[in-house]
């Protein structure tokens, strides 16, 4: 995992393309119910405040 950060934080790795949607903190239940039925081909959301 160790390794993992440090290429992340390299930026040798870009993340970006894993988050499919963001969403407010507002909206978290929308967020993880969208997740969870895995609808609209998402992989991964942000959550923001």
């Amino acid at each position: 995992m160790r390794h993992l950060m440090d290429l992340v934080a390299s930026k040798r790795v870009d993340l970006k393309p894993l988050v499919t949607l963001r969403f407010k903190l507002d909206d978290i239940e929308a967020a993880y119910e969208l997740f969870a039925s895995h609808r609209d081909g998402v992989l991964k959301v942000a959550i923001t405040p």
